[in-house]
């Protein structure tokens, strides 16, 4: 795939993804060593083009680096890219409110070069997706044949239908134990159960536009919710929210295994600014 020079447009990197989810596929298969060495190459020279030293890190978050992954029971590890148009792209296109108060631009992600990584990641993901692609499914291979069960969830920091992108990553046949969830902003899936995939859940991310009777019904079907609450960190959420289980998100991110239920996050950081001033903060 030849590289695609960024212009004023910002381009929508789900779509642009999608558009070539075939060869993707593709790369997803390859395991020739030669191949996966060509990969390793293009993302160290990539990141020695952009500013960093000549290496080739993992592609993945793990749970030693990312306080919220550790809190889950099952091996957790997640793709952090950089969210809304920061890079360049956009990564977020559903996105309201949250864009401007994210979570993830707070501790270590408040850093410049915290900041950097992601968008050369994120740019690295757009302008060479296959061997993005070799590189993650090697990364999977080695966890999938160590841990009898592992959760990923590849938008960390994102919004990507990664279902579209790479359904033969998420649909079972390519890493049986490997299980997906994310959060998400598209309202499509509402008309749905959340399982966009065999071993992959998403769950709607409750915005200050979003029509709650719409996402009850979901909840009400086997599908999961995730609202931002004016709920007190360390405090308990409520049993119920309209006649449905609310649990606590901030106890595990462990979403795959729930089932019909509200997810309530309590509002952190700059969100909390937003209480009685925007809906994307609700009070349940």
């Amino acid at each position: 795939m030849q590289k695609v020079t960024i212009g004023r447009r910002v381009p929508n990197l789900s779509n642009a993804l999608e558009s070539c989810s075939t060869d993707m596929g593709r790369a997803l298969d390859d395991v020739e060593q030669g191949s996966l060495r060509a990969a390793r190459i293009a993302w160290a020279t990539f990141r020695e083009s952009h500013g960093f030293k000549y290496d080739a890190p993992k592609l993945l978050t793990y749970p030693a680096s990312q306080a919220k992954l550790a809190k889950s029971k099952e091996f957790t590890v997640g793709l952090t890219l950089q969210h809304a148009a920061a890079s360049g792209v956009e990564t977020c296109p559903w996105r309201g409110e949250c864009a401007r108060v994210c979570v993830l631009d707070n501790g270590n992600g408040r850093y410049a070069n915290t900041q950097k990584g992601r968008n050369v990641k994120t740019l690295f993901l757009y302008e060479h997706p296959e061997e993005f692609t070799r590189l993650l499914a090697h990364e999977l291979r080695g966890l999938s044949a160590k841990f009898e069960r592992v959760l990923v969830r590849l938008n960390v920091n994102s919004d990507l239908r990664w279902y579209r992108i790479l359904p033969a990553l998420v649909d079972g046949s390519t890493f049986s134990n490997v299980y997906f969830y994310d959060y998400t902003k598209n309202a499509a899936v509402l008309s749905g159960s959340g399982m966009v995939a065999a071993n992959y859940r998403a769950v709607y991310s409750v915005n200050e536009s979003s029509d709650l009777a719409k996402v009850a019904a979901f909840v009400a079907r086997g599908g999961t919710a995730a609202v931002v609450t004016t709920r007190k960190k360390n405090t308990p959420p409520p049993s119920t929210f309209m006649g449905l289980p609310v649990v606590d998100g901030d106890s595990t991110d462990n979403r795959f295994d729930e089932r019909g239920s509200w997810v309530d996050l309590a509002a952190k950081g700059k969100a909390r600014a937003l209480i009685g001033r925007s809906e994307f903060v609700r009070a349940i």
